[in-house]
Formats: C-alpha cells, sequence, structure tokens
C-alpha cells in the first residue's frame, strides 16, 4: 500500500488525513490531463456517449431536473 511508505501520513489526526485528502484531490483536479485513464474508462465513455447521442429523449437535463426538484419544493 502507498501509505505504508508514508509514516508521517499515520500520525494526522482524522481532520488532518481529510483535509490531505482534500488538498490532494484538488492539486490532480488543476491538472485533469495528468491523471490516468485506463483504455477500459474510455471505452466506456464512449460507448455511453454513442448511447446518448443515439437515444437522447431518454436522457435528462440538470435544467429540467433542477425545475423538477425545486418545483416539489414549493
Amino acid at each position: 500500500m502507498v501509505l505504508e511508505r508514508f509514516p508521517e501520513y499515520q500520525a494526522l489526526t482524522a481532520v488532518e488525513k481529510l483535509m490531505f485528502v482534500t488538498e490532494a484531490w484538488n492539486d490532480l483536479a488543476e491538472h485533469p490531463a495528468e491523471v490516468p485513464v485506463s483504455r477500459e474508462i474510455v471505452s466506456e465513455l464512449k460507448s455511453r456517449m454513442a448511447h446518448f447521442e443515439q437515444h437522447p429523449e431518454e436522457f435528462t437535463t440538470w435544467e429540467a431536473m433542477r425545475q423538477r426538484i425545486q418545483g416539489s419544493n414549493k
């Protein structure tokens, strides 16, 4: 396991570990091109996009979903 190579991490409190994970995630989000993506994931995304393009009526836009959610709160 990777964490075994970093004994300093084990000494952190739960709150500090959460902060560490958050900062690591934010750093990855700032450099998305550097995050490796497997061929299987790329293939699945392409398959899902093709399905969406062939059957757009099966999907709901974010705007429609937001209206539905906000409308149900009134």
